[in-house]
């Protein structure tokens, strides 16, 4: 159960089992045929999954998380290459470091209700991972309602499944990977700029991630749709041309608006959050 706190924007305990949901989803889809048998026999999913049972329970401290996620990236690499050399320990390397950073960063947009689980839906239509949607969708309508909450456990799920190029329609070059993407990787990268221009220690939560700062300034709903759409024009623009260039100015012009936001609005919370 996720018990408000002075941290807690939540009013009544939550169960912390959407992930938990979604494990034994996946592992029913995969044993009556409608998935690949791929996840069943995958040691690197049942891992992250246990660290992010483990995390929802005893909050990790961020550095031993970080660490089992880079021990559980190094086994992922022995299968599964993102590539921007034709070197394939450099390939490996990096491979390693895009699983750390995908993981955290789709645990970090898991912070309001609705905005992982909508993010993933769209994701879910772009990756050919369809057989996800009907789940998601009924964890959405629950998780809006504060019925449940998906805990780390989903969010390093749902990240692992994307990111796995034998299951989904993904390109294996980084560039492409990283704007396709980009909603959570604004948010990860922004984090750590931001927490460092504001003289904070990069790697410890705030409150003052976009999805805070919009849901506020604009309601739940708006923010949503705002956020979903932002996520679907990453994805659209990352096989385009230009797209670096599109994606840089859409990040500028997002963190300038969050910057000014945080150093000018007096009323904004300064609790830490639980992720981070």
């Amino acid at each position: 159960m996720e018990y408000p706190n002075e941290r807690k924007t939540h009013t009544q305990p939550v169960p912390l089992i959407g992930g938990v949901v979604l494990f034994i989803s996946i592992i029913i889809l995969s044993k009556i045929g409608l998935i690949e048998n791929r996840f069943v026999s995958d040691f690197s999913f049942y891992l992250i999954f246990v660290i992010g049972i483990l995390d929802d329970i005893f909050e990790l401290p961020y550095y031993m998380k970080l660490v089992m996620q880079i021990l559980v990236g190094i086994i992922y690499s022995r299968s599964n290459l993102v590539m921007i050399t034709d070197n394939y320990t450099i390939d490996r390397v990096a491979t390693v470091i895009w699983f750390t950073v995908i993981m955290n960063a789709f645990n970090l947009i898991d912070g309001i209700n609705g905005l992982l689980l909508g993010v993933s839906l769209i994701y879910s239509a772009f990756t050919g991972s369809l057989w996800l949607v009907l789940p998601l969708f009924i964890l959405l309508l629950f998780n809006l309602d504060e019925k449940i909450f998906m805990g780390d456990s989903g969010a390093f799920m749902l990240s692992y499944i994307f990111i796995s190029n034998n299951l989904t329609n993904l390109p294996t070059e980084l560039p492409k990977i990283v704007i396709f993407f980009g909603y959570p990787i604004y948010e990860i990268t922004s984090s750590f700029f931001r927490r460092i221009l504001i003289k904070k220690n990069p790697f410890k939560p705030d409150r003052y991630h976009l999805h805070y700062i919009g849901s506020e300034q604009f309601g739940l709903p708006v923010f949503l749709i705002l956020a979903y759409s932002l996520t679907l024009g990453f994805v659209l623009i990352s096989s385009q041309k230009f797209n670096w260039l599109i994606y840089l100015c859409i990040y500028a012009i997002i963190f300038v608006y969050q910057l000014n936001f945080i150093l000018h609005a007096e009323g904004m919370p300064k609790r830490d959050d639980g992720n981070l």
